[in-house]
């Protein structure tokens, strides 16, 4: 079994939707009591519902996707190797036994265990575009909590970029006329390293990458989430046609 979940491998989409942060469970049982249980069950352990809006999404734009199998709390997918929350040892008050103590050597075979494959496979989806002259928008799929550390975060959606900040205006545009309340590089900015996953791949292959944060309380129910996707799949595509056109014109 692969160390990620994929939908529509064979796909030669325009878009390729990614979701680092796709599940909330572990490989293993050891060390998990009933206080990690809840724990890898709240927005510490996953994104709540980034997946299934992830394949909504997929569905409606006719796009490929690729997720992470295995909980934020293994190992984080949307972090550089180096990064010091990679590997959590804690989560809030709580200690996560599975990654206390490890050596170098241990956190190597994670990372070649987890982070590698990820990233392995999501640049051949992206390869197997570029060969056949299709450049993809790389379009990642998060959720943030509605409250963290006392502080409301009141709106529906963020729109996180660094490189390409047209793109990502003219499609938090887009969301708004659709009638969602949308913030910019909030509730964590692209500009700090919290897109890594996208912002790798795109800055390697010169693509356009794009983050997309969805407040859970929006996505708490299979109809929530359908209702969502219905509202944000006809903003992706007006943001496809116009990026389409713009390259038409580079190209010209």
């Amino acid at each position: 079994m692969p160390e990620y979940q994929i939908h529509a491998p064979e796909s030669l989409s325009e878009i390729l939707i990614t979701c680092e942060h796709a599940s909330n469970r572990l490989p293993f049982r050891r060390g998990v009591g009933r206080i990690q249980r809840r724990i890898l069950d709240s927005h510490w352990g996953w994104d709540v519902g980034a997946w299934e809006l992830s394949l909504d999404l997929a569905r409606r734009l006719d796009a490929g996707v690729i997720g992470g199998r295995w909980s934020r709390l293994l190992l984080d997918l949307n972090r550089r190797a180096d990064d010091p929350t990679l590997l959590r040892p804690w989560a809030g008050d709580v200690e996560l036994p599975w990654n206390v103590g490890l050596d170098p050597a241990a956190v190597e075979d994670r990372v070649t265990r987890y982070h590698t494959p990820y990233h392995g496979e999501l640049d051949r989806l992206i390869l197997r575009r570029l060969v056949r002259g299709v450049r993809p928008l790389l379009f990642a799929v998060h959720s943030f909590t509605p409250c963290l550390n006392g502080r409301e975060r009141g709106f529906e959606i963020g729109v996180l970029y660094e490189h390409h900040p047209g793109p990502a205006h003219r499609l938090g545009r887009a969301l708004r006329k659709a009638g969602l309340s949308v913030r910019y590089n909030r509730p964590y900015s692209g500009m700090a390293g919290m897109m890594y996953a996208v912002d790798r791949h795109g800055s390697h292959h010169g693509l356009t990458c794009i983050e997309l944060e969805v407040n859970h309380e929006i996505l708490r129910s299979p109809a929530a989430i359908r209702r969502l996707g219905k509202l944000a799949a006809p903003a992706v595509q007006e943001l496809l046609r116009e990026t389409g056109k713009r390259s038409s014109k580079r190209r010209a």
